[in-house]
């Protein structure tokens, strides 16, 4: 191990390992909620273009963890060079979070169990996104002398 990776290993421990195990918490937990729903007569479907369309497990999949690792990304550069970023970022992940459920779920026209369980998927990841932004390195990293 070379001395700049051995200062990234300090400035920086384990936190790649709890970002994974935050996203795998936030995966198994949306698909828990979306099983429940489903036991529980949610059609998890919505109308667009004249068809009628169904949010599956990729689905969950896909939407529970795709914004929140891009939204990671963007910040963990940002952080490098201004550490504020990350500040910002813990207001704006929950405001986003509520958001979504007011301008994507509840227009798309769900049924109430769906809508319900879309909901409590979107709130999941106000937790998450605040622990994984906890494990972000702050501050521009320097070769060492």
């Amino acid at each position: 191990m070379t001395e700049l990776e051995a200062g990234r290993a300090r400035a920086y421990p384990g936190g790649l390992a709890l970002i994974a195990a935050v996203l795998a918490g936030l995966l198994i937990t949306n698909q828990v909620v979306h099983a429940i729903g489903r036991a529980l007569g949610g059609a998890f479907t919505y109308p667009q273009n004249g068809t009628t369309v169904r949010v599956d497990p990729i689905a969950v999949t896909v939407m529970s963890l795709g914004p929140l690792i891009v939204g990671l990304a963007l910040v963990a550069a940002l952080a490098l060079r201004w550490p504020a970023v990350i500040r910002l970022a813990r207001i704006a992940a929950p405001v986003l979070a509520v958001a979504t459920i007011a301008v994507m779920t509840i227009p798309a026209g769900f049924d109430t169990t769906s809508a319900v369980c879309l909901a409590v998927m979107h709130l999941t990841t106000i937790p998450a996104a605040l622990l994984a932004l906890n494990a972000l390195p702050r501050g521009r990293r320097t070769r060492p002398s």
